[in-house]
């Protein structure tokens, strides 16, 4: 029984220095390069995103929920009518305030999200909750997801052939070769952080807002190997 306990303990080291010599050989004969390339384009934001929210002030905490369920449902259902919107509810928050000169109040506040490609229609439809009363809490323009994997395929292949040229302008100043890619990684297309809102709003009138456009980018990474010209 102990020698077959030698026998199996003599294989992973007889494995490790073979992999270790060929890992030398590596080194020796080939020149590994790492190379990280960005491909980007400027893309249009295409979804709206407007929040808006009903507030009440009551003595009565029952009058201030009432109230705010009554605008809700009123202001959920004329949404719902817009066809191409997409209709959510937001936080709801209720409590009580204790002014230092005046009475104790209840204030509660629900909000709706509306989100849409059509601008024209969705702040159509903001300007009239806030004809309603809605007060308008942001607004910004996003990315759809679609439209940004739409551009992932062309940015990725315009990353690549970057890459391959730049590695042969490389190779060509070191006299040598590109033998062939060791790794290869591809990220998925991205864009920057969430818009910054920009958008004009008054009690009466719709939203005025502009989309602007965000930077989609995708970045590959590579080793390849690089050898003396045969």
């Amino acid at each position: 029984m102990r020698g077959v306990a030698r026998a199996f303990l003599t294989i992973p080291i007889a494995l490790s220095a073979s992999a270790y010599a060929l890992a030398q050989d590596v080194d020796q004969r080939f020149t590994v390069l790492h190379l990280s390339q960005t491909a980007e384009r400027s893309v249009v934001r295409d979804v709206l995103r407007v929040e808006l929210r009903v507030e009440e002030t009551d003595t009565d905490p029952r009058s201030v929920q009432a109230a705010i369920n009554r605008r809700m449902a009123a202001a959920l259902d004329r949404a719902r009518q817009v066809q191409g919107v997409r209709v959510e509810t937001g936080s709801y928050t209720a409590g009580e305030e204790h002014p230092q000169n005046g009475s104790s109040r209840w204030r509660g506040s629900q909000s709706v999200i509306l989100i849409g490609k059509d601008a024209d229609s969705l702040l159509k439809l903001a300007g009239a909750l806030q004809s309603d009363g809605l007060s308008t809490s942001s607004l910004a323009y996003d990315t759809a997801p679609e439209t940004v994997r739409g551009a992932e395929e062309d940015l990725t292949a315009e990353a690549l052939t970057a890459l391959d040229h730049r590695a042969a302008a490389i190779a060509d100043r070191m006299h040598l070769a590109v033998l062939r890619y060791r790794d290869l990684h591809v990220g998925n297309a991205e864009t920057g952080g969430r818009p910054v809102p920009r958008f004009a709003a008054m009690a009466m009138a719709a939203p005025v807002a502009e989309p602007g456009e965000a930077m989609v980018r995708v970045t590959v990474e590579a080793d390849l190997l690089l050898a003396p010209h045969p």
